[in-house]
């Protein structure tokens, strides 16, 4: 059997490697769509939103070094760049530049630096558009351009979008920042019946746009909510501490709020309208749930700075099976009521309540709860609450059974 000289064989090995870091370096700065200048990867990145024709775009210089030492840059004041849609539709641009601090532009070791350039967007360019610079600041980004977007608002690119260590944050922050908020209260008490601690979380999303700010108009689409609340009781003393039982209740609510002015008087807050259904999740003997449709207005009397009184009504019809718990409305009725006094930095006081058909088997539950800061080095704040329940249904499973209940403990949202 023949053999191949060892040395032949290192040779072509030391060809093969360099040939496979050759071609990955390749890869890497083809995947990447980046220059490079004194080592220092540059990247190109613009708005992940759509822009309106002939709008002012911000675009994002990002300098990335991956050395050990800090480099030094001196960036150019405008950049020359090409903008196209296709081969035969292309526009020359001029990036200039927005400076945030004195040049020479200082990249930390295995750190980063960016540097804001605005360009204006050709009258006539829309559809899909790359927009690539040329080496040594070589850079390619996608653009869309909707002729609908009439108005030229400056877009800007956002940093969260783009920096490596920060993108998944980033992520988050485009799909949930501003559409989150409080729903129903959220609180975590305690008391010496035998289902002895009781809590309750709550959130609603808003499914269209975010949150808007104060005495901004909110378009209809954007008045929709999903909205999540779970209320349990907890025999948190017995053995292994098992949950006696938890009400699970998600909705889809359209909320229509007034403009408000801080006078006082009666006012009108708006309304809430949607479709609720609510479960123990439970199977078998022990299963209950129901779904119901509401209309609830809100009314308030008082200044909303100070003092104030606020009257809500909850009226809803049952649809669909109730084969669960088929005289739920004998102790339920159609009809909730929520008054609350207070103000905003002092005490209030909460009172719910229900009756059932022919006026009898109702339930009341009044809360107070009183603003409670801890200085540094806690700086926290929460609400001191105190909760008095009497009446049939406390929870979904005893719905039909009559209980009191006296608990305390704290509140985040009241």
């Amino acid at each position: 059997m023949m053999r191949a000289p060892v040395g032949g064989i290192r040779h072509e090995f030391r060809y093969l490697g360099a040939m496979r870091l050759i071609f990955r370096t390749f890869c890497f700065l083809l995947l990447l769509g980046v220059g490079t200048v004194r080592g220092v990867i540059v990247n190109l990145a613009g708005p992940i939103e759509a822009v309106g024709v002939g709008a002012e775009v911000g675009v994002e210089l990002v300098l990335l070094n991956p050395a050990a030492e800090t480099v030094a840059l001196t960036l150019p004041g405008s950049l020359s760049g090409r903008l196209s849609a296709d081969h035969y539709r292309q526009w020359p641009v001029q990036l200039q530049a927005v400076l945030r601090e004195t040049e020479p532009v200082t990249v930390a070791a295995r750190g980063f630096a960016v540097r804001d350039y605005v360009l204006r967007l050709p009258a006539e360019a829309r559809g899909r558009l790359v927009l690539e610079l040329p080496p040594p600041f070589a850079g390619k980004l996608a653009l869309e351009v909707h002729a609908a977007m009439s108005e030229a608002k400056p877009v800007r690119a956002p940093l969260s979008n783009l920096v490596p260590p920060r993108t998944v944050e980033a992520a988050v922050q485009r799909t949930f920042a501003r559409r989150f908020s409080a729903h129903e209260p959220i609180y975590f008490i305690y008391g010496n019946e035998a289902q002895a601690a009781k809590f309750q979380f709550s959130f609603r999303y808003r499914i269209a746009g975010a949150e808007p700010a104060p005495g901004e108009e909110v378009a209809a689409v954007h008045r929709w909510f999903f909205g999540f609340t779970q209320r349990s009781l907890w025999d948190i003393t017995a053995y292994s501490s098992p949950f006696y039982d938890t009400s699970y209740m998600p909705e889809l609510f359209f909320e229509s709020q007034a403009v408000m002015n801080e006078s006082g008087g009666f006012k009108w807050l708006g309304y809430q309208a949607g479709a609720r259904h609510e479960s123990n999740g439970r199977t078998g003997f022990g299963s209950r749930s129901l779904n119901t449709v509401y209309f609830r207005p809100g009314m308030a009397f008082g200044r909303l700075d100070g003092w104030n009184l606020i009257v809500a009504p909850r009226i809803h019809a049952y649809v669909s099976d109730l084969s669960d718990n088929d005289n739920i409305r004998d102790y339920r009725g159609n009809v909730d009521l929520l008054l609350a006094f207070g103000k905003n930095d002092r005490l209030a006081v909460t009172v719910a309540g229900r009756l059932g058909r022919g006026g009898h088997r109702g339930s009341v539950e009044s809360s107070l709860t009183i603003p409670v800061k801890f200085a540094a080095p806690f700086d926290f704040a929460t609400y001191f609450m105190l909760q008095y329940w009497s009446g049939y249904g406390e929870s979904l499973l005893d719905y039909n059974v009559r209980s009191t209940a006296l608990r305390a403990g704290f509140s985040l949202v009241r």
